[in-house]
């Protein structure tokens, strides 16, 4: 019983920390010259995950607990017990979840120096869809000014809202330190269920200047394509489902060309103080954007 016992943890260590470390993050972003996969950033944690993972899955639990009178080969490990595979559960968690921040963090650094290197990143494009009011929305219209996207769905419990609130007070914070009114852009990656009177009554909780956008299905999977959005269903039935997505926010400058992307991690005073360095170099770079305008960090981001 014991040995069944130990088993069935072993099984669940595999499923609940085995798929959280392949090197290559679901949703995440690559360019033309770079792919995330191979990157050295990802492995110094995972490796330690790994051999965790080795040494527990290896322990030959039944062997160790043989019948009455046999003897273990030289081969067998010593039984784990249940306190040290409950620790090792304890272990991986915590892994997975400084894992999560770190690769991140580096995930923006990696992106922001192969810009530096080797130019533009792959990321964005046209796209034509539909607005919160049912009319044609493309991305000709965003440009003039910053643009936040950020790809969601109408039905999600806890993350969506939680991010957009994030935004909210972000471009609330720039607008009242540099007087630039940053357009926030919500794109539903459930076309399926979110029609456009949905997704108005939806982005008016959020920001009074928020657009939202669907489309039919083709175009939604072409424009999260081209951003590297990632996103699934989750869920048996047709109509109660939940979308695994990318948590993460696409700063698009006047031009309508990306500029970089912000994980979970940032937070509201974070988000507006990066945000701002952007539109101040973007400033400085064409004089005629805002003139009159002096556009510096806000001081509560500092």
């Amino acid at each position: 019983m014991r040995s069944q016992r130990l088993l069935r943890l072993s099984g669940l260590a595999r499923q609940l920390l085995g798929d959280e470390f392949s090197c290559g993050t679901r949703g995440t972003i690559c360019n033309t010259k770079s792919t995330f996969s191979n990157n050295v950033y990802f492995c110094p944690v995972l490796s330690q995950q790994r051999l965790a993972l080795r040494r527990l899955h290896t322990s030959r639990y039944v062997a160790a607990e043989s019948k009455a009178g046999s003897r273990p080969s030289t081969n067998d490990v010593a039984p784990v017990s249940m306190r040290t595979l409950i620790l090792m559960l304890m272990a991986g968690a915590g892994v997975t979840y400084a894992t999560r921040q770190y690769t991140d963090q580096k995930l923006q650094k990696v992106v922001s120096q192969s810009q530096q290197v080797v130019g533009k990143a792959a990321v964005g494009g046209p796209f034509d869809l539909i607005d919160q009011d049912g009319k044609r929305f493309t991305d000709k219209d965003l440009m003039g000014e910053f643009a936040l996207l950020y790809f969601g769905f109408t039905h999600c419990p806890d993350i969506c809202p939680d991010e957009l609130d994030k935004v909210s007070e972000a471009i609330n914070t720039i607008e009242k330190s540099t007087g630039v009114q940053l357009q926030p852009v919500f794109i539903s990656v459930d076309p399926e269920r979110d029609k456009p009177s949905l997704v108005k009554s939806y982005v008016r909780e959020f920001h009074p200047r928020m657009i939202g956008l669907t489309g039919d299905l083709e175009k939604i999977k072409t424009l999260s394509k081209s951003y590297r959005v990632y996103y699934s269903k989750t869920g048996e039935s047709d109509t109660d489902y939940l979308v695994d997505h990318s948590i993460i926010h696409y700063l698009i400058n006047p031009e309508g060309e990306f500029v970089t992307f912000f994980g979970k991690n940032s937070d509201a005073q974070q988000l507006a103080k990066q945000i701002t360095n952007h539109l101040a170099d973007w400033q400085k770079e064409h004089p005629d954007y805002h003139r009159g305008k002096v556009i510096a960090v806000p001081p509560a981001a500092k």
